[in-house]
């Protein structure tokens, strides 16, 4: 299906550069309406680095870009009517050493010793995003299908979800993913028994049907600006919670724990 091209209505624009200044092209930008479920628009930047989004309706969005060999950044922004919507020009950090995909030489100065990545459950990671946020973790949840699509829950209390799919605790990992073995983890104390003491509890709060527990790989991109937003889409079933949405969590890998 071909839709055509609307010239009226508001826009979102804006532009990612490198931490040289240069131009980034090629760069994944999703659109979620703030309270959303999902992200529901995606475009890459151009070769300049510039995206655009057209049309948008007014409201409060965020804004996540993600780039290979890059952070990812998360942006708000809120349109008015008949106005465009700019957000201006970002850097984007290039990603640590030690995260996957990533390869530095042996020039420059030496990297700062990097505390231990914190090992957590998704619950957990999104009730203390100020604690987890914009910093490498692993999670450990469930795997399961969501339309097709491989995705980490995990079982929430009340609190955050109703245990269902919901935009509080489902993560769809990466396009065609499958489980790596093995997945280069970073140096975390006693991993192994870490992993397979959560993937144990993970199984026991599920019920004794859960055979499949992922160990995931990645960062909580927090937005700026923005630590908790509403719960207020078709699947929240709860419109008072105040939090962010797991699709924040950026998954670099994962692997399958037995």
């Amino acid at each position: 299906m071909f839709v055509p091209l609307l010239t009226y209505g508001q826009s979102i624009t804006g532009r990612f550069v490198d931490p040289a200044r240069a131009s980034i092209g090629n760069v994944g930008v999703g659109l979620l309406p703030v309270g959303g479920d999902w992200v529901t628009r995606s475009t890459h930047t151009d070769p300049y680095g510039s995206f655009r989004f057209l049309p948008v309706g007014p409201g409060e969005y965020l804004i996540i870009a993600r780039g290979a060999g890059f952070q990812s950044r998360v942006l708000t922004i809120r349109v008015s009517s008949g106005n465009e919507a700019d957000v201006g020009t970002f850097e984007l950090r290039i990603s640590s050493c030690d995260s996957p995909g990533v390869f530095c030489d042996s020039f420059g100065a030496p990297s700062p010793a990097r505390p231990p990545a914190p090992l957590v459950d998704l619950c957990q990671a999104l009730k203390s995003p100020g604690r987890y946020g914009n910093r490498l973790i692993v999670l450990v949840g469930t795997l399961s299908t969501l339309n097709g699509w491989p995705t980490l829950t995990a079982p929430c209390d009340s609190a955050l979800a109703s245990g269902g799919l919901t935009w509080t605790n489902a993560v769809l990992l990466p396009e065609g993913a499958a489980p790596q073995q093995p997945l280069s983890l970073p140096k975390i104390p006693d991993l192994k028994k870490r992993l397979a003491d959560r993937a144990a509890a993970v199984r026991k709060a599920s019920g004794p049907a859960t055979a499949r527990v992922v160990a995931v790989y990645g960062f909580l991109d927090i937005p700026e600006r923005l630590t908790v937003i509403p719960c207020t889409g078709d699947s929240c079933s709860r419109p008072d919670v105040l939090m962010p949405p797991a699709s924040f969590l950026r998954v670099d890998g994962f692997e399958e724990l037995r």
